[in-house]
């Protein structure tokens, strides 16, 4: 984050104020147990230790991620599959348990200073402090509150937006006294929000099927984390053969920058603020319906866990007898056994019903391939996050080790391509191959994915082979796609007769009319509309609607002086609370 002198300051009196107001907090709680005496030392001391060591491991996510901690932080780090996606250098976690002896050893000298001092001594020294202390640090907290209230008023997004790197920091506004004593002009805000709680009606209208539905297998295969951008013949070999049958959507965008809000997107065609509606509903998909009703085979292979994310409480929820996610080793290990597990599955395939196969290969997401398989000459050395930067030797070795593991998967590919063609079912199948999501490597100031709209993080591949006796009518290629229109486009060529927008918020893309303004984006606590100029970042907060960022698609640079399309955000908002009762 760049910061002038002005915002560095300004950041930094936030800082003082904001450790300045949980510290005053902390003391107020505290202060109830000052009877105990000497356990009121220890306590005081454990409470201290662990609220810095929150503040620290928070300070690491968001130089990470860009976000402070939050459910998705929590839920991520209680997870089984946690480590396979974190590759913690051992130079952190020194410097890390190096903090918290300090904060220890700190902790056991002052507790020990305060046995022994006398009452007087205390005294004396407590008065001194408050002396030294209190009114520098009340003049700084006053300084922070006017100055971030002024920028706030003013929109200096410069200053304002470096608040956002200081957790839980308590803003304080003027907006209200600008506008009715100042005259000061402020944007209008809508009285609606992104629903995302609520009594479910999905799908709008009961599914109707035609009199003669077609039935051709489906195959998916998404490979997780893979951005559109590190396909090629160098990386990819197989899949650009592949692309010679297909068609490619080089404009695609996820329905989100995370694994669960990208596959709920692919599996449900409805946008990603639904998912813990669904989850809480626990609702199937209508895709999954449909199939039934047709008699399909339907199998799901996953490199990953499907309890979590909760993919067994949504997208599969009635069909936990097709799920076969079982898989042992690290995650190249877990996506070869995937692999095979699909090739034995279509040996054993006897032509009876149509198949549904979803294949989840995860080897991207943790950078994992087998040693041998070191085609882009990684040192495979873990990154230390806190010195890596854009450009820096750690990141152009780590953006190595994901080639290699995009790669090997590539290989994966290819042995389950060649298994349908020699069981003869590549001519007559649609196939796709995808991904939930991209991966950053601080191309826009970010590591990963979860942390921003960029086009590395949502720009995921989406290649799609039509059986060879299918007739499929003239489609631009370079238009703007989604994760959304993947179902529509399939229910569709099934013989559902319902109108897409009948189960989901995407478009059928063989229809002549086809047409994408934006593509909707979100994750755990932003959103994006994302078009082909702009991308508008905004909250699932009502009185955040309009006061968030415009940014330029193509370079993710700030997009100064452009006004927030509200036509697309009141757009949105309808369609994400058509699916509530």
């Amino acid at each position: 984050m760049d910061y002038t002198t002005l915002s560095l300051s300004l950041a930094i009196a936030g800082v003082i104020s904001t450790v300045t107001t949980i510290y005053i907090l902390l003391f107020i709680m505290l202060f109830l147990f000052t009877f105990t005496k000497r356990f009121i030392l220890f306590l005081s001391s454990l409470f201290f230790v662990l609220l810095n060591i929150a503040l620290v491991v928070d300070f690491f996510i968001y130089n990470l991620y860009k976000f402070h901690i939050n459910g998705m932080v929590i839920n991520i780090l209680t997870s089984p599959d946690a480590m396979d996606s974190m590759q913690v250098g051992t130079e952190p976690i020194l410097l890390f348990m190096f903090f918290v002896v300090a904060l220890v050893a700190f902790e056991i000298f002052i507790i020990k200073k305060a046995i022994l001092a006398s009452p007087d001594k205390k005294h004396r020294l407590n008065r001194k402090l408050n002396r030294i202390i209190i009114i520098p640090v009340f003049l700084i907290t006053l300084t922070d509150k006017i100055s971030y209230g002024v920028a706030s008023l003013l929109k200096n997004s410069d200053v304002v937006s470096k608040y956002g790197a200081i957790p839980l920091y308590q803003p304080l506004t003027f907006n209200k006294i600008g506008v009715k004593y100042f005259k000061i002009k402020q944007d209008k805000e809508t009285q609606d929000s992104i629903k995302l709680n609520g009594k479910l009606n999905y799908p709008l209208k009961p599914i109707e099927l035609c009199a003669n539905p077609t039935r051709p297998n489906i195959i998916i295969i998404a490979s997780d984390s893979v951005r559109n951008a590190v396909l090629g013949s160098e990386v990819t070999p197989n899949i650009e053969e592949f692309k010679k049958d297909s068609l490619t959507f080089n404009n695609h965008r996820s329905g989100g920058n995370a694994t669960r809000f990208g596959i709920f997107s692919i599996i449900y065609g409805v946008n990603s603020t639904y998912w813990f509606s669904f989850l809480d509903n626990a609702k199937a998909p209508v895709l999954f319906d449909v199939l039934k009703k047709l008699n399909y085979k339907i199998d799901i292979t996953s490199s990953t866990n499907t309890s979590w994310p909760e993919f067994k409480q949504t997208c599969y929820a009635d069909i936990h007898e097709c799920v076969s996610d079982n898989f042992s080793g690290i995650p190249w290990e877990r996506d070869k056994q995937s692999s095979e597990h699909f090739i034995k599955q279509l040996a054993n395939y006897n032509g009876k019903n149509p198949i549904f196969s979803f294949v989840f290969l995860d080897a991207p997401h943790g950078f994992s391939y087998p040693k041998e398989f070191n085609k882009f000459n990684a040192t495979g050395n873990n990154i230390n996050y806190l010195t890596a930067t854009k450009g820096s030797k750690e990141i152009k070795d780590a953006f190595a080790r994901y080639k290699n593991s995009v790669a090997y998967d590539d290989i994966l590919f290819k042995n389950m391509i060649d298994e349908l063609k020699r069981k003869n079912l590549y001519d007559n199948s649609i196939i796709i191959f995808t991904s939930d999501h991209g991966q950053e490597f601080y191309e826009h100031g970010n590591f990963g994915h979860n942390s921003a709209f960029s086009s590395v993080q949502t720009n995921s591949p989406f290649i799609i082979k039509f059986p060879k006796n299918m007739k499929i009518p003239k489609i631009d290629t370079n238009q703007l796609t989604s994760h959304n229109d993947i179902v529509p486009t399939l229910l569709s060529i099934l013989g559902v007769k319902n109108n897409p927008s009948d189960y989901s918020n995407g478009y059928n893309l063989l229809d002549k009319n086809y047409k994408r303004e934006y593509a909707f984006c979100a994750s755990w606590n932003n959103n994006a509309i994302i078009t082909n100029s702009y991308t508008y970042l905004f909250s699932n907060r009502p009185d955040k609607m309009f006061k968030n960022e415009i940014r330029d698609t193509k370079t993710y640079e700030k997009a100064e002086g452009v006004k927030v399309d509200s036509k697309k955000v009141l757009d949105i908002i309808n369609e994400n609370k058509k699916f509530f009762n």
